[in-house]
């Protein structure tokens, strides 16, 4: 009863969702920080607002580009004994789990252990990042635990959740000079595992890309183009070309191509808007926070940022919204590919959160950033289908129903987005438990953490020097 007391309780903290929960978090940060309290209840509730806008766009506009990713599937006769049913497959599969339970307050902790010493200069304030230690944490317990055992199968996972949660911190701080004046959420960092921990890779693949110089000099960034063309070249406009072309891809007659391009026309033009409001509630309470940690002895001297959930972040993006749109017919036709297990398919939507650090680091550039994705959407696809087996276990042991009838796999490209946790779980199993994967997987896994690793190395000065070029180009502007 205890057990199934504190899963219900943190599911129904999480449930409230970004616009409720946020809102409560943001006003006891405030009021804990001494703001005045009609300044931080209209901050929060701003906040809170903004979310609710946020995904109000969202769900009017995804449902209409989910739509016709279905008829693409059809209209190209692909079928797979395995399908992407999307995220709520790995949600539902890590709340069934106690140690997802966990996982809050100990992360929570690590989380402050870590911010007092300087160690990291993230306070994390989204539960919701919390989510994805979590489901590292079940991944882990599930491909153990029969051959750990039920305690040595729940120390490692939490073991090697800290270990992501550390790691991605220090990722939230390292970009976080990118994100703040590339996605206008100064104050912030976004410690979000499946967005952030494709950034060292991100991050070193445009650094290379600037040393050819055809790509390097061409200006293909919205404003670039909105300069050029006017109206035409409006983020806006951009959205709606590209919803024509996938409209033709996906093979829908003139009335839903035309449909679909108003929709993610619309997703371009309001989720912009949306995230305005949204900072217009943040700032003021990041502000107040990081005044008071200045006052501070311990704080002196230091830059604390709110951590908060990339998703919406990277959905506002024109060059991030444009890119993973376009990639699209890219995911649907891995599933043409011999060996390939998961049909890519409900989480399509969100590709643009894949393609967003790669976005930043070429300050918007459409070519660089389309080039730079479509290399990291390969490992995705694989991470995707690696994750199939545990996944499909996993949704046996929790609700059979979670199957649809006729599938022997279910996974979803979100968890294919969590390519550093899955090259630490498939490392460790393949020293403590060797055999429970296969050992291609465990090789590949070794060399992608030694990639990404160097990768880091190799554009450790990028954030910085990105950021640096945008500032001078808002100044040129101004």
């Amino acid at each position: 009863m205890q057990l199934d007391a504190i899963i219900s309780a943190v599911q129904f903290i999480l449930n409230l969702g970004p616009a409720l929960m946020m809102p409560i978090i943001l006003f006891i940060l405030a009021i804990a920080f001494r703001q005045p309290v009609s300044k931080a209840a209209r901050a929060a509730i701003t906040v809170g607002v903004g979310f609710i806008g946020i995904f109000a766009v969202l769900g009017a506009t995804l449902g209409v580009v989910g739509s016709a990713v279905n008829a693409m599937v059809s209209n190209w006769g692909l079928t797979l004994n395995g399908l992407d049913i999307g995220w709520p497959l790995t949600s539902a599969i890590t709340w069934a789990f106690f140690v997802s339970a966990l996982i809050i307050p100990i992360g929570f902790i690590v989380n402050i252990v870590l911010l007092i010493p300087g160690i990291t200069n993230t306070f994390d304030a989204d539960l919701w990042n919390y989510w994805h230690w979590a489901f590292t944490a079940v991944m882990v317990q599930m491909w153990t635990e029969p051959v750990l055992g039920t305690t040595g199968a729940l120390y490692l996972a939490i073991i090697v959740a800290i270990i992501v949660e550390f790691l991605i911190l220090k990722l939230a701080d390292w970009t976080a000079p990118l994100g703040q004046i590339y996605f206008n959420v100064p104050g912030t960092s976004m410690p979000h595992t499946e967005t952030v921990n494709w950034a060292p890779f991100a991050l070193a693949i445009d650094k290379i890309l600037r040393k050819v110089p055809a790509l390097e000099e061409v200006k293909a960034d919205p404003e670039s183009l909105r300069e050029k063309l006017g109206f035409f070249g409006e983020p806006m406009m951009l959205g709606f070309y590209v919803g024509i072309l996938l409209g033709i891809l996906a093979l829908l007659p003139w009335y839903e191509i035309y449909k679909l391009a108003m929709y993610i026309a619309a997703l371009m033009l309001l989720e912009g808007r949306m995230i305005g409001i949204l900072m217009e509630g943040l700032l003021p309470i990041a502000d107040g926070i990081s005044q008071a940690f200045a006052r501070s002895e311990r704080f002196k001297g230091r830059n604390i940022w709110i951590g908060i959930d990339a998703g919406p972040i990277g959905l506002s993006d024109p060059a991030s919204i444009a890119v993973g749109m376009l990639l699209i017919p890219l995911y649907v036709a891995s599933a043409m590919i011999p060996g390939a297990k998961i049909l890519p398919l409900a989480d399509l939507a969100i590709l643009p959160i894949f393609a967003m650090w790669a976005a930043a680091a070429s300050g918007g550039n459409l070519i660089r950033t389309f080039i730079n994705a479509f290399i990291l959407s390969l490992l995705v696809i694989y991470i995707t289908n690696s994750f199939a087996a545990p996944l499909t276990a996993a949704a046996l042991v929790v609700d059979p129903t979670l199957i649809p009838a006729g599938l022997a796999l279910v996974s979803s490209v979100d968890a294919g987005g969590h390519v550093m946790p899955w090259f630490i779980i498939m490392i460790f199993l393949g020293i403590l438990a060797p055999g429970v994967v296969s050992w291609v997987d465990v090789v590949i896994a070794i060399l992608v953490a030694v990639l990404w690793f160097a990768s880091w190395w190799f554009a450790k000065d990028m954030p910085e020097m990105v950021a640096e070029e945008l500032k001078k180009k808002l100044e040129g502007e101004e």
